[in-house]
């Protein structure tokens, strides 16, 4: 971030006020995997547009008086979105961006133009330390492989050391006991590893137990690998948020983050998007947040713990903000070029 200073000042003025700093974007719902923990590559989203480039382009222009976001691009899978290079340039100007992809279509041609855009991190979902658990969950065969070398050619391929790589796990029932082994597959490619807590909203996996005996054995990891940059103030909060009928209440949804969908609706979040707000194209934005605000207040949520907002709740609301702050830091400091990376820029 301190390679564009402005850009950081705005976006630091804005977390600073607990202003709205962070929005989830589906480019579309297309996707190559059948996931058993996303519904998305079902017959009811296919139906479902695609946004533009140039649709992108107008969106950026209606949120600019919002500042600067940290801004994830999703699907479905972007990568088979066909001006997703485009996509990534043209939000890469304004705002903070993190492209989360299974890794199938990654290339080091894809790999060096996506970071050509300017994006700030790419994360690549693994959820088993092996390939047969892994496949059959994404319901794609060589899904595993084809991730593992996704993460190997991004971390050679990036264009600067602030420029990042993560494998982003789902924490489910069955792969507590295989956090460690997929962080120790990070440490051996050179990258980090961050882990989101599966809310079972969508999908038929099994949620992960709701004990202390998970958390402590979570922040155990992090104590022994410096890998592991999934933030304690997040991970403090699992067994709260797997209590069955209770979890994590006071949702900051529609207050510090949003959500956009692939028909330019607003909505607090991706699960709330059957309760949209109002529509981006044709709606004033401030008019929006303030439903979103509105939303928030009168309709309370705890249904889920996921990364995108307990990493914000941690940051803003948390019991021990400093030291989440300062382990946020990891998430985001420079990493040096590898001798494959050196090689590629000579």
């Amino acid at each position: 971030m301190l390679k564009e200073p402005l850009k950081t000042v705005r976006l630091i003025k804005t977390i600073a006020c607990k202003g709205m700093f962070h929005c989830n974007v589906q480019v579309h719902y297309h996707c190559n995997f059948k996931c058993k923990i996303c519904e998305f590559w079902k017959k009811t989203y296919q139906t479902k547009p695609s946004l533009s480039a140039a649709d992108i382009r107008l969106i950026m222009e209606k949120i600019r008086p919002l500042g600067p976001q940290s801004m994830c691009l999703s699907g479905g899978e972007p990568l088979m979105h066909p001006e997703i290079l485009d996509i990534a340039a043209i939000t890469a100007r304004e705002h903070f961006i993190v492209l989360i992809c299974n890794g199938w279509f990654i290339t080091p041609e894809l790999a060096r133009e996506l970071f050509k855009t300017g994006i700030y991190e790419v994360n690549i979902s693994v959820d088993y330390a092996n390939a047969a658990q892994h496949d059959a969950m994404r319901g794609k065969e060589g899904a595993f492989d084809r991730a593992i070398a996704a993460l190997e050619t991004l971390f050679a391929s990036r264009c600067r050391k602030d420029q990042r790589v993560h494998m982003n796990s789902v924490l489910m029932a069955d792969n507590v006991d295989q956090i460690e082994e997929l962080t120790k597959i990070c440490r051996k490619i050179g990258i980090t590893h961050l882990i989101t807590f599966y809310c079972g909203k969508r999908g038929t996996m099994q949620r992960a137990q709701d004990t202390q005996e998970t958390v402590r054995r979570l922040l155990d990891i992090k104590k022994r690998y410096p890998e592991f940059v999934t933030l304690p103030g997040y991970i403090e909060r699992f067994a709260e948020a797997g209590q069955d009928g209770k979890g994590v209440g006071n949702c900051y949804t529609g207050e510090n983050l949003f959500d956009i969908d692939c028909q330019g609706n607003i909505s607090r979040c991706l699960d709330w998007r059957d309760k949209p707000v109002g529509n981006i194209f044709n709606e004033d934005i401030n008019l929006l947040m303030q439903r979103l605000h509105e939303q928030r207040v009168t309709m309370p949520c705890a249904d889920c713990w996921t990364s995108c907002r307990g990493n914000v709740e941690a940051l803003l609301y948390g019991k021990n903000r400093l030291r989440d702050w300062r382990a946020y830091y990891e998430i985001i400091k420079d990493v040096p070029f590898t001798a494959r990376a050196q090689s590629l820029h000579a």
